[in-house]
């Protein structure tokens, strides 16, 4: 029996194999079992490709040694015109791992991206091949085929981002000046205040951890991964404010997925968030004896996925009766509703994790026209706003009206 099951693992490990190598990576099982890797380790002066070789007795060791070779490559003999779309796609990730650009789970969704839409559309084919009109045929096909617009954009950002390394190495191609497939970008919607006092009724007359996990998000703007990565460790309740310094993220690796804790996705990301003192009185009734457990866990005590809480998190809206929103939408509340109430943008782009304050006053705030209407209302001194029978020396005066809006703001924050 034992070597029945030991039989199916070999079985299914080859299988696996067999179709990684099918990934355009130039790796291809020898008839003496081994390896073999090809890579293009240098161009004649007609430019024709000269290929080196590696050898190993596993796909992924055979895999790693021709990585290895082609980040000892000189720079200068990599790129010509006769480079084909592929070698530029793994010289591109090679570069990005050198400058340790890119994490894990960035490389893994743009490999994700190359694999599904960029490789069965343009193949193998040589970059100078690539015109402007090409590439533009090519998003035209991917929206045609059902692609929205924002992803298709997407593809073509990473596309570029290939051509353009391709082009520094002294590849041009017309492709790269292929105009990006334009898209309106959806507004999200936050939730009304009704709507969060509902959701927070809810969870307080039916407490758990999702309930928990939802109302800590409303009260720091976290984001899912980092939600999920959240230990109890990360909470200092005498000082009021939890630490951000590691999110959770589902990676495509060979042929498989799995959990990765990893550092936030930028050095920004890595903050402390100072927590109102209600939702620092409901943590403190959570917290368990072992404070170096997760935050949130599933009911075998493992730790919850993203995807596992969005799930919660839609059943948690339908039980409140909240009309659903996904789970990004807590955040921009946050973000809208520190602004409504006179933080500063600055604080609150850092709170966010933001490297910079435009994304934030871009992206992340939605005010709401009622609070336009009273800031509007704050600040007029026409006559039809209560003043039509004040005498010319009664209208107040510039300071004056500064010092009424100051008190207003005053009493509003």
């Amino acid at each position: 029996m034992m070597d029945d099951k030991k039989g199916v693992r070999r079985q299914k490990s080859r299988q696996e194999e067999y179709e990684m190598a099918r990934r355009g990576e130039n790796i291809y099982k020898r008839g003496d079992g081994r390896w073999e890797g090809r890579y293009i380790r240098g161009r004649t002066p007609e430019g024709r490709a000269q290929y080196g070789y590696v050898y190993a007795a596993t796909y992924s060791a055979c895999r790693e040694k021709r990585r290895q070779r082609l980040r000892e490559l000189p720079r200068e003999i990599t790129p010509s015109n006769n480079m084909t779309l592929p070698e530029a796609v793994e010289l591109f990730f090679v570069e990005r791992e050198q400058k340790r650009k890119l994490k894990k789970s960035t490389v893994s969704r743009y490999r994700y991206v190359v694999r599904q839409y960029i490789q069965p559309q343009l193949g193998a084919a040589p970059l100078y091949t690539l015109t402007e009109q090409r590439v533009a045929d090519f998003y035209r096909k991917l929206q045609e085929q059902g692609l929205s617009a924002k992803s298709t954009r997407d593809v073509g950002v990473l596309l570029r981002a290939i051509l353009r390394m391709a082009a520094k190495r002294g590849c041009f191609c017309t492709g790269l000046n292929a105009e990006l497939p334009a898209y309106r970008k959806r507004q999200v919607e936050i939730f009304t205040e009704p709507e969060i006092l509902r959701l927070a009724h809810h969870i307080v007359n039916e407490p758990d951890l999702t309930g928990l996990g939802v109302l800590l998000t409303l009260n720091s703007g976290l984001r899912l991964g980092e939600l999920c990565a959240l230990r109890w460790s990360d909470i200092d309740l005498h000082a009021g404010f939890l630490r951000v310094e590691r999110e959770v993220q589902r990676l495509y690796e060979k042929g498989h997925t799995r959990l990765v804790v990893q550092p936030p996705k930028s050095e920004s990301s890595c903050r402390r968030i100072p927590l109102p003192a209600d939702m620092l009185s409901l943590l403190a009734a959570y917290k368990p004896e072992n404070a170096g457990s997760f935050c949130l866990l599933t009911s075998s005590g493992d730790l919850l996925e993203p995807r596992t809480m969005q799930n919660r998190y839609r059943s948690l809206l339908k039980r409140a009766g909240v009309p659903y929103r996904n789970f990004h939408a807590l955040r921009h509340t946050y973000a809208t509703r520190c602004i409504e109430q006179y933080v500063d943008v600055k604080s609150v782009s850092e709170m966010l994790g933001h490297s910079d304050v435009r994304i934030t006053l871009q992206t992340y705030v939605h005010v709401s026209l009622r609070h336009k209407q009273q800031a509007v209302q704050s600040i007029c001194f026409l006559p039809i706003c209560g003043n039509a029978d004040l005498a010319p020396s009664e209208i107040p005066s510039g300071k004056e009206k500064a010092a009424v809006r100051q008190g207003a703001a005053a009493q509003v924050s």
